[in-house]
């Protein structure tokens, strides 16, 4: 496994005597991945983090949503690595408000931390090109947040209804923010607003 190896390739300033030690060296290796680590055991409970998930928590909204749901997958790992008695290392996708993430799951074999065997789980938020677009849209058309979703809901061929569904927003305040839309972007309606956004988009 991948962290296995970077685990033995790690710099380390003395032999390793104890399990403490084995957990420290390997803590300091994932505190330099670029993605949340989480170390979790049989029970799926969170035994340590590192800096990068705190900080995938705090830029996360639903951030307890997003602990939940690690440890639930972590559960399902386990439940399937007794059942199938193989897979020691599988991959997720969960979307947790309407941010994409990748869980990577790797299972640290007895021995290499202590006499027990603990779950490692990397954690990476996906990048949204629709999320860097509403941005984008943002700052050329001074739109906000809201109108910028509706913008671009429009744009991937989303109805009226659709957007108030999966904005969790009423179907008239849509049609307020589209208005709003077609103001700044200098528009008359929906086909002109489309053309407009493919003319902006990178």
């Amino acid at each position: 496994m991948l962290i296995q190896e970077t685990y033995l390739t790690a710099p380390v300033e003395m032999a390793i005597i104890d399990s403490a030690d084995r957990f420290y060296s390997l803590a300091s290796v994932l505190d330099e991945i670029n993605e949340g680590a989480i170390l979790l055991n049989e029970e799926g409970q969170l035994l340590w983090r590192n800096r990068a998930f705190d900080k995938l928590l705090v830029d996360n909204r639903e951030g307890h949503m997003l602990v939940a749901t690690v440890m639930e997958y972590a559960l399902d790992f386990y439940h399937n690595l007794y059942v199938t008695l193989q897979d020691q290392a599988k991959s997720y996708a969960a979307t947790i408000g309407k941010v994409e993430h990748d869980l990577h799951f790797s299972l640290l074999p007895k021995g290499m931390l202590g006499h027990e065997s603990y779950l490692l789980a990397i954690v990476k938020r996906q990048a949204s090109k629709w999320s860097n677009y509403e941005e984008h849209l943002r700052q050329q058309w001074s739109l906000t947040e809201r109108e910028a979703q509706v913008a671009v809901e429009c744009l991937r061929g989303k109805k009226n209804l659709e957007i108030a569904d999966y904005l969790k927003i009423s179907v008239e305040t849509v049609n307020k923010h589209l208005d709003k839309v077609y103001q700044k972007a200098g528009v008359r309606g929906r086909s002109e607003l489309a053309s407009r956004l493919l003319d902006n988009a990178f």
